[in-house]
């Protein structure tokens, strides 16, 4: 009897036991909901206002023939306006004395901000902190960030949502 019952635990365990396909992208998966559906046509139209948004930088950059700008990680551009070679860019966990004027690429004033930073923190925006990091302390530059790389769909403060900024940034 013992036998019995032990032969068909093994039994249910290998019939129980099939290939595992993995995980799905909810859209995909069986039975999918119509919340699955909507999450997954809200992203399709975020990465469509995201490449748009780039777009836009793209063309501003190619616009400007004063400033040579150079593209930094996660998609924000950033130009020196002074340069100071003798003086270094901050690194991950140095604290940063910064004053910024933020703008829309059209040029509206959004806010001026001036305060210190530790990079690395998250204190700022991530397109923004990388771009810090590509001027020296004292420098002068400005920093065009599409929403994705700036203040994201949330936006902050005077800074609505899914805004495209324009930063005129000195760093200490």
């Amino acid at each position: 009897m013992r036998r019995l019952g032990l032969y068909i635990v093994c039994l249910l365990a290998l019939v129980s036991c099939g290939t595992d396909p993995g995980p799905q992208r909810p859209a995909n998966r069986e039975g999918a909901t119509q919340r699955d559906s909507d999450l997954m046509a809200m992203l399709e139209v975020n990465q469509r206002m995201a490449s748009e948004a780039d777009r836009e930088v793209i063309s501003y950059v190619q616009a400007d023939t004063v400033h040579r700008y150079a593209q930094c990680h996660l998609g924000a551009w950033v130009t020196h306006v002074t340069r100071l070679p003798e003086s270094e860019p901050p690194k991950m966990g140095e604290v940063v004395q910064v004053k910024m004027l933020i703008k829309t690429l059209s040029g509206e004033l959004l806010c001026d901000v001036e305060g210190e930073y530790t990079l690395g923190k998250g204190e700022l925006p991530l397109g923004i902190e990388y771009a810090i990091r590509e001027l020296n302390r004292g420098e002068e530059g400005i920093i065009l960030a599409p929403w994705h790389a700036a203040f994201g769909v949330d936006g902050e403060d005077n800074i609505g949502p899914y805004t495209n900024v324009r930063i005129e940034i000195t760093i200490q």
